[in-house]
């Protein structure tokens, strides 16, 4: 495509958070140059969030079209995709983690309907296992504000043929374009309340909030490459709660979250019942589905419990 043909085609800016993962986010980045949208209306942002296995200097050296940018100091998914954003310039911005692979077509596809619908204010393919590539891993997500269970739609279907049509979410997750003007209206990713965990749901709510639909794509694809479900030996990583880190955030971001968002008889049911059964069920996967040594596993169920108990204290700050 010439570049008078292209000049159409509105700047698309492709923001990677990265940490440690240099084979896979080369390998993103060939799909992406690989893609049927105009390389010249691409703005490809890497933010490596201090990784220690030489990314910031092997996408330096091969790819020095890219604009690369190392943190320094280590701000997690959230911040990094905000490093990103501030960094872009294009009129829709697509937020992808390193571990994806995309489809030909996919960046096209969702650009196409942002352009016709402007009341979509993200979008997002449909997610599919990169080993096993018509098995779906998300197509969409259902909560429910009282238990707060989230349902991935279209989890775990083989599908020859992709679903028809539009699919609404009412959350966002591992890959999706967002219009600029929804950044300019809503703002950034709460890297403070959300740095991990809930960062995504959080984002929706406010998307959603503001008046825009999200909406998964089937004609956009992407392949995640992380484990199938029935080959994770560890769990506790399935729930996001397999060390002390992320143990911590998992207990408090679900109750942030339902403190914000929730009406106050929703909370009421969350906070004094499914509060306190999924503590007992993440306690149980913590503690029993995972072969990490004991002492391992009672430090992340106490980082669990203190993040249950610092989302209990959590107030909105004014």
């Amino acid at each position: 495509m010439s570049s008078n043909e292209s000049k159409g085609y509105p700047l698309v800016s492709v923001v990677i958070p990265t940490y440690n993962r240099k084979e896979k986010l080369i390998r993103l980045i060939n799909s992406i140059f690989n893609s049927d949208y105009p390389k010249e209306r691409l703005e490809i942002i890497v933010v490596d969030d201090e990784s220690t296995d030489g990314t910031y200097e092997e996408v330096k050296k091969n790819f020095p079209e890219i604009k690369i940018v190392r943190n320094d100091k280590k701000k997690f998914l959230a911040g990094s995709r905000n490093v990103g954003i501030k960094n872009s310039n294009g009129k829709y911005i697509f937020l992808i983690d390193d571990d994806n692979i995309v489809d030909k077509s996919c960046i096209f596809q969702l650009v196409k309907i942002l352009e016709i619908y402007p009341k979509i204010g993200v979008i997002a393919p449909v997610m599919y296992y990169y080993k096993q590539p018509n098995r779906i891993w998300c197509a969409g997500v259902r909560r429910n504000m009282i238990t707060s269970l989230t349902k991935k739609i279209g989890a775990e279907k083989i599908v020859n043929i992709p679903f028809k049509d539009l699919i609404e979410s009412v959350d966002i997750l591992n890959a999706f374009m967002i219009r600029r003007e929804v950044i300019d209206i809503v703002g950034p990713f709460n890297e403070k309340d959300f740095p991990i965990h809930y960062d995504e749901a959080d984002y929706g709510e406010k998307v959603r909030r503001a008046g825009y639909k999200i909406i998964f794509n089937p004609k956009a694809k992407v392949w995640h490459d992380i484990p199938l479900p029935e080959e994770e030996k560890d769990k506790a990583r399935l729930f996001h709660c397999h060390n002390e880190y992320r143990a911590y955030y998992c207990g408090r971001n679900r109750i942030i979250f339902h403190k914000k968002y929730s009406k106050l008889w929703q909370f009421f049911f969350f906070i004094f019942i499914f509060n306190w059964l999924f503590a007992l069920y993440y306690l149980r996967v913590i503690l029993f589905g995972s072969k990490k040594p004991l002492r391992e596993r009672l430090k992340i169920a106490m980082s669990y419990l203190n993040g249950i108990w610092s989302g209990l204290k959590w107030k909105k700050s004014c």
